[in-house]
């Protein structure tokens, strides 16, 4: 129980530090959105890293809130290091997935990149390494958050279907890959 409850207040500080840059982007002078990731764009290669954490209105920050800290608190139970290095993983290859193959003259903000990684990990995670509390959590994503699926197209205007849809490709790739070792030790 202390993993999981690691875990929530690990999710909780990083979606706590999201919104204390939504408030500083509503006092400062400046529109500190302007630094997410431009596509192709050498000058904002640096959005990869700054653009989960800037989100474009409360509403935005409160649609990525509850899928984070579910699938973070899901993640966590693994460990800390763990939960560290997907989270880092995510924001790296998502950012650069979109940074490289994005519509251009737009700007890609938000965690849900991050979000839909972490829905991608837990799924094949499950599947893969095929234990039954891992394939029941595998489940329980499908059943509860399949609809996050919808996401990956170009349906809803403003919003970055190339994030999500390469999160989702990330975090399934990164799930397959930790789960495969610990499958293939179990055959044996």
């Amino acid at each position: 129980m202390n993993r999981y409850l690691l875990a929530g207040k690990q999710s909780a500080a990083i979606m706590l530090l999201c919104g204390l840059v939504l408030i500083a982007n509503s006092v400062l002078p400046m529109d500190l959105n302007q630094f997410g990731i431009v596509p192709r764009s050498l000058d904002h290669l640096s959005g990869i890293f700054i653009a989960p954490f800037l989100h474009g209105s409360w509403l935005h920050l409160l649609s990525n809130f509850l899928p984070f800290m579910v699938f973070g608190t899901l993640i966590g139970a693994q460990g800390s290091k763990r939960f560290w290095l997907l989270f880092i993983l995510h924001i790296i290859s998502t950012g650069v997935l979109v940074w490289l193959f994005a519509r251009g003259n737009s700007v890609h903000i938000g965690m849900s990149g991050v979000v839909y990684a972490f829905w991608g990990y837990l799924i094949v995670y499950g599947f893969v390494r095929g234990k039954m509390l891992h394939l029941i959590i595998s489940l329980l994503m499908l059943i509860f958050y399949g609809g996050l699926a919808f996401g990956v197209f170009p349906t809803t205007l403003g919003v970055s279907f190339e994030s999500h849809l390469f999160g989702a490709l990330a975090g399934a790739a990164s799930g397959y890959y930790f789960a495969k070792p610990a499958a293939q030790h179990r055959a044996r």
